[in-house]
């Protein structure tokens, strides 16, 4: 059957559904009120075409609902399916175009009874060695924001989602490798993969993840309009119905051959095929061209059409990178070069009016600008593409992709990223104030450490002093007067002791000395003569410990809190504390072990919270988030576990770029 009898087929049973309500519905409901439907991007259920008209499967459905109800239908469009329920909960459109029918989107509104089902489905790139969904675990999924593939994505186990605007970001997306699979309406992806060309680059992954089905959902408001919709479709919307209108957007099935009258069409095109044999093979060679031409015509003319309902830029050059189509958007963003483009000049001559017109800011050295298109083409004759952002006179930023489409063909499409990019701005402008902030903070910080410590150490002194007078001259204090000066002289070294604590906390993740590579063992002797361990406290240091390269001083300062901590948290009069050192799979490993008795696992979380004192010995709370946030700038992590037998074990491990020179020890598991 030809397409144009399968056209006036489709289109006789449209206008025959149409008029048998039209009359009936006019009369029932009057006049004709606007009823305002949200549409997107998702071709070729919904779009908008060259001329700014609403068109596709979904909005014909609507409109030959509402026609013979009396009412008139103003299309609005908005990004994504997300943003269809915001407006419908606002009440700036009284109803949407198919949408799946999900619980959430049920609440949103009055849905309609189903009109059809979405089936979701994963796609990968054709080079990808993922088989089937299973291995899509714990994978990056592109999806379009708000749409129901989100919900089928979430499906998988341990996915990280990445959200974008159309489906035409997303199938960029995926051809980019920005993502390792996308989930969509497999019959609409799959028209978008054929009008692209690109349907041999991507491919399909089985089982579909989800089957939903899908229908209008009308503004809970609105019930008189719900009702009216809902009668229509029931008198008026039959499968035969559906299909012919699915015919006209989505084209026949490719499963003809499952058709019942299959048989009778395929004995009527024999026929026809020994009857073109009969009439000789010049005429044979003549239907052939025209049908190689037709359909080269008819692909070109689709790929056209998918480019126009972007709304990026596009530009298509041939095989000697001259213009041969640019779509609207183009136009819109810079008709200055529209000229040029019909006069049929190549890429490179195009980029070079690009920076000598002041269209783009020229970031190139004049005498570089030929020289980089001459890089550019030759890039794109290599099958390579180029990415890169570019920035116009006006304050716009566009993410440019150049790159090959096919073998005979390149491409140019340029993305408005300008609210990106002014984000991003004004992220490194907050993070500039905040680096100011900080140091302004710590400014402070050391300058009332200094004022405080000063004052505080002349305080205790004074105490002691009067104890001392009080003393020499024979004049014993009352027992509960001692007990407060002794309580005195406690808080004021506590303080002391906080102060100091407050300052190292606060530098712990500043800007520190310049590092040096040393052995550890060559400082642990002095480190532990500075952390004075009660000596019935045993300390053993393993030998050759590989080298690190990090600040010797705040070195010592870790390993001293960290000896101190065992040995103050100790249970027994005696006991041992063990130091070593290794390497495993390319890092440093320090651990301090001892056989005290331990941290419970509930607890060792929140040990390295700052005032977090899990037993009452005398401290801040602040040694053990002071030597995290030490080790969390050299670039390494502190981690505490259970020793096998008895007591704790603090790890300090360092990444491979702090090792210079380390000692080569067999690795540890």
């Amino acid at each position: 059957m030809s397409f144009f009898l399968r056209f006036a087929l489709a289109t006789f049973v449209l206008l025959t559904a149409s008029f048998a309500g039209c009359v009936l519905s006019a009369q029932q409901l009057g006049d004709s009120p606007v009823l305002r439907a949200v549409y997107g991007d998702f071709y070729p259920y919904s779009f908008t075409d060259s001329e700014g008209d609403a068109q596709g499967y979904s909005i014909d459905i609507i409109k030959d609902l509402a026609k013979p109800l009396g009412y008139d239908i103003q299309f609005v469009s908005a990004e994504n399916p997300k943003q269809f329920l915001a407006m419908l909960a606002q009440g700036d459109v009284d109803l949407t175009v198919f949408l799946a029918l999900t619980p959430e989107r049920r609440a949103a509104g009055l849905a309609t009874a189903s009109l059809g089902a979405y089936v979701l489905s994963a796609y990968v790139r054709q080079d990808s060695k993922k088989t089937s969904v299973e291995a899509l675990s714990g994978k990056r999924i592109g999806v379009v924001i708000g749409a129901i593939s989100q919900s089928a994505a979430e499906l998988l186990p341990g996915v990280a989602l990445v959200e974008y605007q159309t489906s035409d970001t997303l199938l960029l997306a995926l051809l980019r490798g920005e993502v390792d699979a996308v989930v969509s309406v497999s019959e609409t992806f799959d028209e978008r993969l054929r009008a692209s060309f690109v349907e041999d680059k991507v491919r399909r992954l089985s089982p579909p993840l989800a089957v939903t089905p899908y229908g209008i959902i009308i503004r809970r408001e609105l019930p008189e309009v719900h009702a009216a919709f809902e009668r229509a479709i029931k008198q008026r919307v039959s499968p035969e119905k559906l299909t012919a209108v699915r015919t006209l957007w989505f084209g026949v099935d490719r499963s003809i051959v499952q058709h019942p009258w299959f048989g009778n069409v395929a004995m009527i095109v024999g026929g026809i095929a020994l009857t073109t044999v009969a009439l000789g093979i010049y005429t044979i060679r003549l239907r052939r061209r025209s049908a190689v031409l037709a359909s080269e015509s008819s692909a070109n003319q689709l790929l056209i059409d998918a480019f126009d309902q972007m709304r990026a830029a596009i530009m298509i050059f041939d095989a000697d990178m001259k213009a041969v189509h640019w779509n609207s958007g183009f136009v819109a963003r810079f008709p200055e070069l529209v000229p040029r483009l019909k006069s049929g000049a190549t890429l490179s001559q195009v980029w070079v009016d690009f920076y000598q017109s002041g269209l783009l800011v020229n970031d190139l050295a004049p005498v570089g600008i030929a020289e980089f298109t001459q890089k550019m083409a030759t890039t794109l004759r290599e099958g390579r593409s180029d990415q890169r952002i570019v920035h116009t006179r006006q304050g716009c930023s566009f993410d440019l992709s150049i790159f090959p489409l096919g073998t005979r063909y390149y491409a140019a499409i340029w993305v408005d990223v300008s609210v990106l990019h002014q984000q991003q701005k004004q992220l490194a402008d907050q993070r500039s104030e905040l680096v100011r902030k900080n140091q302004q903070l710590l400014a402070f910080s050391a300058m009332a450490a200094h004022d405080l410590k000063a004052p505080l150490a002349q305080q205790k002194m004074l105490f002691e002093f009067i104890i001392e007078d009080l003393l020499e001259a024979q004049m014993p204090l009352p027992l509960d007067a001692q007990h407060n000066f002794d309580t005195l002289c406690d808080l004021s070294g506590r303080m002391s002791l906080l102060v100091s604590d407050l300052l190292d906390y606060a530098k712990a993740d500043s800007d520190q000395a310049p590092s040096r590579c040393f052995v550890p063992n060559e400082r642990l002797e002095d480190i532990v003569k500075m952390a004075a361990p009660r000596e019935a406290m045993r300390i053993v240091i393993t030998p050759d410990m590989p080298a690190v390269k990090v600040e010797p001083t705040c070195f010592d300062m870790v390993m001293r809190n960290l000896i101190t901590n065992a040995a103050k948290h100790h249970d027994k009069r005696k006991g041992t504390i063990t130091i070593r050192g290794y390497i495993n799979q390319g890092q440093v490993v320090i651990d301090v072990e001892d056989d005290g008795p331990g941290i419970s696992p509930a607890d060792q979380e929140r040990v390295f919270e700052p005032f977090s004192r899990l037993t009452q010995t005398e401290g801040t709370g602040l040694g053990l988030a002071f030597v995290q946030r030490t080790v969390a700038a050299w670039g390494g992590e502190i981690t505490l576990r259970s020793a096998p037998v008895r007591g704790c074990i603090f790890s300090i491990t360092l990444p491979p770029d702090t090792v210079e020179a380390a000692v080569v020890l067999p690795s540890v598991a």
